[in-house]
């Protein structure tokens, strides 16, 4: 049997330490990237989200269901959800348990890490493995994390949530478990270094200063420092965690580093990093619904992310969520209550209100991968869906943010 030890060992770092001290900020280890696709995406090559939610691949005009057999398919889909759901809970545990043992070890390394202390690397493995069998079983912990509010100082939830939506894209790239259980552990530690800063720094409503965007730029630095007292054993880690404000364009910081120089799992990492942060309220703005997240990392992040991860975050981490409300281009509002990779932006839906924001007594289902015509406008917020007691509020729900940095 395979220990995680061994498996750290056999990371994609390699097996010698640096030549200089491993808490040198210039002294990084060589690595090695995992199996490169035969060819990268051009961006033209990622369809955008408008037009994938007015694509009509099908011929005709669509219908929905006869009203027996929505409620017939509305039923089966609930008890797969819920069968799914339940079997994953058996077969591995408790989602929150999960979720918990993570956020605690997390914070375990962050308290140690900011102490000048050691900590243990394959506690947060074993995390990272129970995240990995919770994942292949079923979306559970997956729905956690999409659906966890959590505050801006709340590093630990928002380390844990960047491991999940990390180790989905990983399942895309076709990582086997022992990547998966790497990028998850680097993933959990990927802010580590923000233990170091002020809360007031991190929590501040106001844009921040020179001086004080300098500071917050420090902090993969931080995590490199505290991750080296691991021993050399774990200094690909280090390694990988430095790189994961990089950008493929150049424009990222400590370093500056391009293209191939950053490590996929630190670009994977980057990527989720930022979506995460988008997807949940921040000091200064409401949380961006995922949708509208993608949306902006789609089309403001040209040249940012690598191409082929922003494909594979499209296809695993759903654009509408099961369980999110969105509205439709007939005026209608619902709730996603089945997904698909192949068609990210066509789930099913089952109608809740109508296009005059009139709650519908009996709900019907839409499959929008068979009605080419109806499309999704926009998602809904949750919080206007049940603030409203007398129906559907038409104006609500819609979200005016500016692009934040990455």
């Amino acid at each position: 049997m395979v220990r995680i030890t061994d498996i750290l060992k056999e990371s994609d770092a390699t097996k010698s330490a640096p030549s200089s001290s491993p808490t040198d900020p210039a002294a990084t280890p060589k690595m090695e990237q995992p199996e490169p696709p035969k060819r990268d995406l051009k961006l033209s090559e990622i369809l955008s989200v408008d037009e994938l939610l007015k694509e009509s691949e099908e011929q005709g005009i669509g219908n929905v269901m006869p009203q027996e057999a929505l409620r017939r398919r509305s039923s089966i889909l609930r008890e797969r959800v819920e069968t799914k759901r339940s079997e994953g809970e058996w077969i591995y545990g408790d989602v929150e348990k999960i979720y918990d043992e993570s956020k605690e070890q997390v914070q375990i390394a962050m308290d140690r890490g900011k102490a000048g202390e050691s900590f243990s690397a394959e506690r947060i493995a074993e995390c990272t493995v129970r995240m990995v069998h919770s994942l292949m079983a079923a979306d559970r912990l997956y729905l956690k994390a999409v659906y966890t509010r959590h505050s801006s100082t709340d590093l630990v939830s928002h380390a844990v949530n960047v491991a999940i939506f990390s180790l989905k894209i990983g399942m895309g790239l076709d990582y086997n478990e022992n990547q998966l259980i790497r990028l998850g552990t680097v993933a959990l530690l990927h802010d580590i270094g923000m233990a170091k800063l002020d809360l007031e720094l991190i929590n501040k409503e106001d844009v921040l200063s020179k001086e004080e965007y300098e500071e917050m730029k420090r902090h993969p630095e931080y995590s490199y420092e505290m991750l080296s007292r691991l021993g050399p054993t774990y200094t690909w880690i280090a390694a990988v965690v430095r790189q994961e404000h990089e950008r493929i364009n150049g424009k990222g910081y400590p370093r500056g580093l391009t293209g191939e120089e950053i490590h996929e799992y630190a670009q994977i990492i980057g990527l989720v990093d930022y979506y995460e942060a988008l997807t949940h309220t921040r000091p200064q703005r409401r949380r961006f619904l995922p949708y509208d997240a993608v949306k902006i990392i789609v089309e403001s992040e040209k040249g940012v992310f690598a191409p082929r991860l922003i494909k594979t975050l499209l296809k695993k981490i759903s654009v509408f969520p099961l369980e999110g409300f969105v509205k439709l281009n007939t005026n209608e509002v619902g709730k996603v209550i089945e997904t698909s990779e192949d068609r990210p932006l066509r789930p099913t839906v089952e109608i809740l209100y109508d296009a005059e924001g009139h709650s519908l007594k009996v709900p019907k289902v839409v499959r929008l991968k068979d009605t080419p015509l109806i499309y999704i406008i926009r998602s809904v917020y949750e919080e206007d869906i049940l603030g409203e007691k007398n129906g559907w509020n038409m104006k609500a729900g819609a979200s005016h943010h500016k692009t934040p940095k990455t």
